[in-house]
């Protein structure tokens, strides 16, 4: 037994001394790197060299919602086209049109002077093409005016924002219905004949005036949207027999003009979609080092931010586009507190992946998800990289570490 212990012994002699010896090469990378953990601020280091405010290539197209009215500086025109319409009515003339009638759908949003609100607009047949894309408010505006055709009909009046909203329907005049109904002969060539072919017809605008003090929302047409713009048609058949014909909108477009806000504030606008992309520069931290934390706090200015009958958003976002024609490649998320503070607890990932580079890179910041994108034109602004007061500009801090291969 006393010759088993004088091993045992002997062994963690050997052990425990040939913990003091230095580590060979071989373990050198081995060894805890928060020995040379570092920090870097914006307080001390220009970390955001550059910022931009933007309009994004976001039209309010088929997502769900239409604005119409006048107010905070905003006018808001939205283009309905109407859809199912048949190619087997062309005999349907303006005599054989006995009810024409549009309904639309307010919703609780209203951004303005809800306690006074007048809403105030016309109601115009389309004449011409347009196109999310290519169309825009000040195409539409031009003067002499050669998208609207003549006004068909008109509204003013306080829209009650009550839990369940009263619908609004105009008389339409049965001559628009007719002339939406005309058909021509076109030849098909698979059929090999002549065929009745609907001529395209353009759809309503609805155009604010200038005594509007509010903006509506009204619901518009999405995949799946169960209430949205329609109209209700009876006429009488070739046989003389009362037939119903029901149309809804099949697309619809938003058009919002606004002054363009100032550059050197952070500005996140939803429905009108300017963002804001920052430029970050962390070259002067050695390539491959380990990014273990990138915070930034950016500061609401709420004398320049305003919002509608809700409260002001609390969850903006920020995204890393490695190629801006895709998705985003990472995705963050910021809440606001009490203090107006929204702080994005790691953009860690972006921040790995630059140092991996030139040290180079930018975030787009921009209201929370499609649903405040296009449901809303509530705006928030953050005091900017020039603010007077220096403790309100966006702060950053990364803690990051050498690679233990790189020191020598």
């Amino acid at each position: 037994m006393k010759r088993i212990y004088s091993i045992i012994f002997a062994i963690m002699g050997i052990y425990l001394g040939s913990c003091n010896d230095k580590p060979t090469d071989l373990a050198i990378n081995l060894l805890p790197d928060t020995v040379l953990t570092k920090g870097i601020s914006s307080y001390d280091t220009i970390l955001i060299p550059a910022m931009r405010v933007y309009k994004a290539k976001f039209p309010l197209f088929n997502l769900g919602t239409l604005f119409i009215g006048k107010a905070n500086g905003i006018s808001a025109i939205s283009l309905s086209n109407f859809a199912n319409l048949p190619d087997t009515l062309g005999y349907v003339t303006e005599d054989k049109i006995e009810v024409a009638q549009l309904t639309i759908y307010p919703r609780r949003y209203a951004l303005g002077d809800t306690n006074n609100s007048n809403l105030a607009f016309d109601i115009y047949r389309v004449n011409r093409a347009w196109t999310p894309d290519t169309t825009t408010y000040d195409s539409l505006m031009l003067s002499p005016a050669n998208y609207f055709g003549e006004k068909i009909a008109s509204y003013q009046g306080s829209i009650q924002l009550k839990d369940t909203l009263d619908e609004i329907t105009f008389d339409l005049p049965k001559n628009l219905i007719a002339d939406w109904l005309k058909t021509e002969q076109v030849y098909d060539s698979t059929k090999k004949e002549y065929v009745a072919k609907r001529i395209t017809n353009w759809g309503l605008a609805f155009v604010p005036t200038s005594s509007s003090n509010v903006i509506n929302s009204f619901a518009g047409s999405k995949i799946g949207a169960t209430k949205l713009s329609k109209i209700y048609i009876r006429y009488k058949n070739q046989q003389d027999s009362t037939k119903l014909l029901n149309l809804e909108a099949g697309v619809d477009v938003a058009f919002i003009d606004v002054p363009k806000p100032a550059e050197d504030d952070i500005v996140l606008w939803n429905g009108i979609n300017y963002w804001t992309e920052l430029s970050f520069d962390i070259s002067m931290i050695p390539k491959l080092s380990g990014i273990h934390k990138a915070q930034l706090d950016l500061f609401l200015d709420e004398s320049k931010s305003f919002h509608a009958n809700n409260k002001l958003d609390s969850i903006i976002e920020g995204n890393y586009f490695r190629d801006p024609t895709k998705e985003s490649t990472f995705q963050y998320i910021a809440a606001g507190d009490s203090t107006g503070r929204f702080r994005f607890n790691s953009l860690t990932s972006s921040f790995q992946v630059w140092n991996k580079y030139d040290g180079k890179g930018t975030i787009v910041f921009m209201p929370h998800s499609t649903t405040n994108q296009a449901n809303e034109l509530d705006k928030l602004v953050f005091y900017g990289l020039n603010a007077a007061d220096t403790t309100k500009r966006p702060q950053l801090k990364i803690i990051y570490s050498l690679n233990p291969a790189n020191f020598k």
